[in-house]
């Protein structure tokens, strides 16, 4: 077989997989599988966490808070193709919005955003939150313990779970 044989061959190979991916994720999370956004290790973040989901997939986010919302997000993924996806996602959604908001974000609204997902990864988007959740949870435990939240009663922690 010669270059131009192989090439061939590897350039077949690659149209089916992105194929694929794009019939299994849709537009919008096919372009983000290959072009993933708030991607990365956050070094001066406000907030961290790392989950570990049931599919053994790991998930971290990262987070900086400006008053009460959230102004930047990202994440790292040790996952498949589809965490990463929902991870950017949540990233996207999570990013400027209020500590409520984010408590009120659920795997379903990260799905929605995204428009087509395989059904048997739908679980990433619900890592994505949790983890983003937990990682919201120690930015307040951390603010709390320096004490500088005061009033935690107008915020509505129940959506946790």
């Amino acid at each position: 077989m010669n270059d131009a044989e192989f090439d061939a061959i590897v350039n077949k190979i690659q149209e089916e997989v992105f194929a694929e991916a794009r019939n299994a994720l849709g537009v919008k999370g096919f372009d983000r599988w290959r072009n993933p956004r708030f991607c990365g290790k956050m070094t001066d973040s406000d907030g961290f966490a790392r989950v570990k989901g049931s599919c053994g997939d790991t998930m971290e986010m990262y987070i900086k808070v400006e008053g009460e919302r959230l102004r930047e997000v990202s994440y790292t993924t040790d996952g498949c193709g589809s965490s990463s996806v929902a991870g950017s996602f949540t990233a996207e959604l999570a990013t400027g919005r209020s500590i409520e908001e984010v408590f009120d974000l659920s795997g379903a609204d990260v799905l929605k955003e995204i428009g087509s997902f395989p059904e048997a990864e739908e679980h990433c988007a619900y890592l994505a939150v949790k983890t983003l959740q937990e990682a919201l949870n120690a930015y307040m435990v951390a603010q709390t313990k320096k004490g500088k939240l005061k009033e935690l009663n107008h915020i509505n922690i129940d959506h946790c779970s």
